[in-house]
């Protein structure tokens, strides 16, 4: 009895520590983010049209705000919070930083959402980050003359277009997979909403998101409720 206490002490210690050091850190970096802006605007004394800049800002604002939510939403119960804050403060989140920490657990055979597999998270996010950045500064001082031609070749320019759409299909399988009627609701609703939407669809998709979360979650609880609520058959 009293071990189970002490583990549930432990545990409950160690999230907070991830929470205040998350929050701390997203401070620190969202400080030095907009030290960069700051110290030009005052450098070159600039003037800045407020009205004209949250005309601009607001709409741009409002539709990441609600694509960073539902990331963070989604993601936190698989990879765990730790990572969703050092993935947030690196960046690059759905393209290296998410498929890093799956495959680490898929390595490992770690559960997603279990402690092990959040503490595996935190590393494989944090290596990730390294290796990023190692990769792109290299690349900055020694391939960006190779690279560059390769880039911009009209051949080669619709792969590289493509590279998201490409990574979300063997990310997105797996977890279908592993839970048919669990995934069936959100991913038909998103189906039928880009088919019935067409080409507009792209614009209001974060809109859509939320819609298909809050949807969800709806008919779970209801179905939930009622499994509840049924009587145990002896």
């Amino acid at each position: 009895m009293e071990d189970s206490k002490q583990t549930l002490l432990n545990k409950k210690q160690f999230e907070n520590k991830i929470h205040n050091l998350g929050i701390v850190s997203t401070l620190v970096v969202w400080s030095f983010f907009m030290l960069v802006p700051i110290a030009i605007t005052i450098g070159f004394k600039l003037k800045i049209d407020l009205a004209l800049t949250l005309k601009t800002v607001v709409p741009i604002a409002l539709i990441f705000m609600v694509t960073g939510l539902c990331e963070k939403l989604s993601m936190t119960p698989i990879i765990g919070p730790g990572a969703v804050y050092l993935a947030s403060s690196t960046g690059n989140i759905q393209n290296m930083k998410l498929p890093a920490a799956l495959n680490a657990m898929n390595i490992t055979e770690c559960e997603e959402g279990s402690e092990k597999g959040r503490v595996i998270s935190i590393i494989a996010v944090a290596t990730s980050s390294f290796v990023t950045t190692i990769i792109v500064f290299a690349g900055m001082l020694f391939l960006a003359p190779i690279i560059t031609p390769l880039l911009t070749n009209p051949l080669i320019t619709p792969a590289f277009d493509n590279i998201f759409p490409a990574l979300v299909g063997p990310m997105v399988i797996p977890v279908v997979l592993k839970n048919i009627k669990v995934a069936s609701l959100p991913v038909g609703l998103a189906i039928i909403f880009a088919i019935a939407l067409g080409s507009t669809y792209t614009s209001v998709q974060s809109i859509i998101m939320v819609a298909v979360i809050l949807i969800s979650l709806g008919v779970y609880k209801a179905v939930l409720g009622k499994k509840k609520d049924s009587p145990v058959k002896q």
